[in-house]
């Protein structure tokens, strides 16, 4: 068994392995998830290692973006989506905007944020860069765990004495993850098989009632935290001229099949998301449209699916299509 184990080491170390990435600590200062600076990755999906790149760290741990400077022209901000691992840089929303643009472009997304999170780095951000334009990237998830406790490195809207206020769950990097990282076969069961998450998934269906019911939505508390959140907003704008534009993902599992296709937002989450930006005059792109009209003319897909759900390159340039449109 040890011989096995170091055969399969040796062969996983000269294979592009998702290397996985680490983490800075977060803290009141920046409270948000961000990478260490200027460290290199390889990134891989699925047992095959498909779809393998590779790429570098920016210098305020953000992948897939220039390093920041003031007086930028749009800053993107969201999660996974925005973070594209998946994509070369030249392939991204932001890179193609660069190009299109001349510069002046810059991201900061990571996997998992939420919209609290995006709120802490437009708080951040803001006064250091100076954007023209700031791009809000929003998806299912984000309305779908906008109620739900903050994890590690990431933020929180929640009820207070005095109303409702930001909450920060720090992030402390575990001793062992260092260590561990080093070997391919660790990150190989790690983030390419994800056995944590499948362990951890086929446990909850066992001991998961098998007629349970749905939990109900609180939808007043919904309302009650997005426009908190969209009244943050204004209140960061103060005197400045930019300008906050939400890029809203739209609903490709069941555009490419209505009857078997898998939903990515909860039922009437997207329409209620939109009323709310309408609400407090928020411009909004709902890419919804804009994948509908691509998929009846071209019949090309916008993502990985059923391996990876992320936007592919298709996607990307159909954003940044539409936001360059928008631009003030």
């Amino acid at each position: 068994m040890l011989a096995t184990v170091l055969v399969l080491e040796a062969i996983l170390q000269c294979l592009p392995v998702s290397s996985g990435l680490r983490l800075e600590n977060s803290d009141p200062q920046i409270p948000f998830r961000r990478y260490l600076a200027y460290q290199s990755y390889v990134y891989s999906y699925g047992w095959a290692l498909n779809n393998a790149r590779s790429g570098v760290i920016n210098a305020q741990g953000a992948s897939n973006s220039r390093d920041f400077k003031d007086g930028a022209a749009v800053l993107v901000l969201g999660d996974s989506f925005v973070e594209s691992l998946m994509l070369d840089y030249s392939d991204t929303m932001q890179g193609q905007l660069e190009h299109a643009l001349g510069g002046g472009v810059y991201a900061a997304g990571n996997s998992g944020n939420g919209l609290a999170d995006t709120l802490a780095m437009a708080r951040y951000y803001l006064p250091r860069v100076h954007p023209r334009t700031v791009v809000l990237f929003v998806d299912g998830s984000n309305l779908a765990t906008l109620l739900e406790p903050a994890k590690r490195g990431h933020n929180q809207i929640e009820a207070g004495p005095v109303g409702l206020h930001m909450v920060h769950t720090p992030y402390m990097e575990p001793k062992m993850k260092r260590v561990v990282s080093y070997s391919a076969l660790a990150r190989y069961c790690y983030y390419n098989l994800k056995l944590p998450d499948w362990l951890s998934s086929t446990l909850r269906r066992k001991s998961r009632p098998q007629a349970a019911p749905l939990p109900v939505r609180d939808t007043a508390a919904l309302a009650l935290v997005l426009d908190y959140y969209l009244t943050q907003l204004r209140a960061i704008e103060g005197s400045s001229k930019v300008q906050f534009l939400f890029l809203v993902d739209g609903e490709r599992g069941l555009l490419y099949d209505a009857r078997k296709g898998e939903p990515s937002w909860q039922v009437g989450d997207r329409a209620f998301f939109l009323d709310r930006l309408k609400r407090h005059g928020y411009a909004a792109i709902d890419m919804q449209t804009v994948f509908a009209r691509h998929w009846a003319a071209q019949r090309e897909r916008m993502d990985f699916a059923p391996m990876d759900a992320h936007w592919n390159k298709v996607s990307h340039t159909l954003a940044a299509q539409q936001i360059l449109s928008r631009l003030k």
